[in-house]
């Protein structure tokens, strides 16, 4: 039916689309499954569970809610989402593809339904005071969804007043209004090189909200909550997805991967795959991704489980926008051997910030292999001692780590590479001073020889 779908539209923004359409049908159909399997009043009961649950992390939804009422909520943000995008017309594009898998994957911890909607009234608050349409920041305020917790914290801390609800409506009210004007400002510390700037915007901002919450005796309790029954489903269900990404961009180019080795050779840095390369090749590129991202998890020794599988995709979103498996394998070697002879004893950790470190792709393939995984390894290390600065509340943690690792290594990389290139500009000048100096004494010598044998000759 997808193939169809995508087989009988002509219209390139159409196809582009038709991808969009057939993830939902995707994931309807496997949550309509599961509802079916599982019991009706039990999906119920996890969805409200989930609603009304604090989402700080780390707080896995599959425990929360049970698998019916995660998948119910993922399904009900993703269909939110599109219908958004539908109704106010936003263009297909790379980054609006990686919005809604990134959206779609923290939905199976951190974000629900009810604690997403004051960000978004926050948004259209600010579309109204700058005059701006709403279309313009949909998919940015998709991101700053990474923000949810403090809604939920505040509507359903234990210490909340009678007015927990508006007083979280508000709050969340405010960080949608302020997100998008600090996204654009903050963006100039990293120059595009953390992909998930709004991780780091909302880093910033966070800290800042998280201490005045904390002046005010507003206590912010430590969650560690992962699954560990649901490896199997969730292994299933991913190699299916990803396999059929790869298959339906195969077939739809022309049965062969033509464009793929161009689109790997690519930087990543501020590059809609969509828009250069195609739906067809982004689709293979996302699939492989989604392979790169289970392979990680299997080798370390890890379980299937919400964060993990956010983490997964993720990488599979942002597939469409900055990366592939050559900018994303050095990221991920990088934090993998920062865990040795570190004080990082847990792989969950680990193999979390890998998935979400690969944020810094663009630096491996602009500056290549060694430095993507230098920002790896300082990577694991920065992410480790940050999330007490917001309180576990920013569900981007590595999105921040990345934006703080890029903005230092930037200069640094850019004074090697600098002096480097000055040592071989002036090698490459004594070579040819010392190659015309030879030819000079070639010449002379030739020369003489040539006056010697006319001399010869005379006498």
């Amino acid at each position: 039916m997808i193939l169809k779908l995508y087989k009988n539209t002509k219209n390139p923004e159409k196809r582009k689309e038709s991808i969009l359409i057939a993830l939902v049908v995707c994931f309807f159909f496997f949550n309509i499954l599961n509802i079916i399997i599982e019991d009706h009043e039990q999906v119920i009961k996890g969805f409200i569970s989930i609603v009304t649950s604090h989402a700080i992390l780390i707080t896995d939804y599959l425990v929360i809610g049970g698998v019916g009422g995660t998948f119910l909520n993922a399904f009900s943000i993703l269909i939110f989402n599109y219908t958004l995008m539908k109704v106010f017309k936003v263009p297909v594009t790379g980054l609006s593809v990686a919005a809604n898998f990134t959206v779609f994957g923290f939905s199976f911890f951190g974000k629900n339904i009810f604690n997403i909607l004051p960000i978004y009234l926050g948004g259209i608050l600010y579309c109204k005071y700058e005059s701006i349409d709403f279309k313009e920041i949909l998919v940015i305020l998709f991101f700053t969804s990474a923000l949810a917790p403090y809604i939920s914290e505040v509507a359903f801390s234990i210490n909340a007043g009678e007015g927990a609800y508006i007083n979280a409506v508000c709050l969340g009210a405010i960080i949608g209004f302020l997100v998008t004007p600090l996204a654009k400002k903050m963006a100039n510390f990293h120059e595009g090189f953390n992909l998930y700037n709004v991780g780091f915007t909302g880093g910033i901002l966070g800290s800042v909200i998280s201490a005045v919450m904390k002046a005010y005796h507003f206590e912010i309790t430590d969650r560690k909550i992962i699954s560990e029954h649901y490896h199997e489903p969730l292994l299933i269900l991913s190699v299916i997805a990803f396999s059929g990404f790869i298959l339906i961009g195969y077939y739809k180019n022309n049965r062969s991967f033509k464009g793929l080795s161009d689109l790997f050779k690519d930087s990543g840095h501020k590059v809609d795959f969509i828009a250069k390369y195609g739906v067809e090749v982004t689709l293979i590129n996302m699939g492989i991704l989604g392979f790169v991202g289970i392979a990680y998890i299997l080798v370390m020794n890890q379980i299937l489980s919400g964060p993990l599988l956010a983490g997964v995709l993720t990488m599979v979103g942002f597939g469409a926008y900055g990366k592939h498996i050559k900018n994303t394998l050095p990221i991920l070697i990088g934090v993998t051997l920062a865990s040795y002879g570190t004080t990082v004893s847990d792989n969950f950790t680990v193999v979390l910030s890998g998935l979400f470190g690969t944020s810094m792709a663009p630096i491996a393939g602009v500056y290549g292999t060694f430095w993507g995984i230098i920002a790896g390894w300082l990577h694991l290390s920065v992410v480790r001692s940050i999330g007490v600065m917001h309180g576990g509340l920013n569900l981007y943690n590595n999105g921040f780590s990345a934006g703080i690792v890029a903005g230092v290594l930037l200069p640094v990389m850019n004074t090697v590479n600098e002096n480097i290139k000055m040592r071989k500009n002036m090698y490459l000048e004594r070579r040819k001073t010392i190659h015309d100096t030879m030819a000079e004494v070639k010449k002379y010598l030739k020369t003489k020889e040539e006056d010697d044998s006319v001399e010869g000759k005379d006498a």
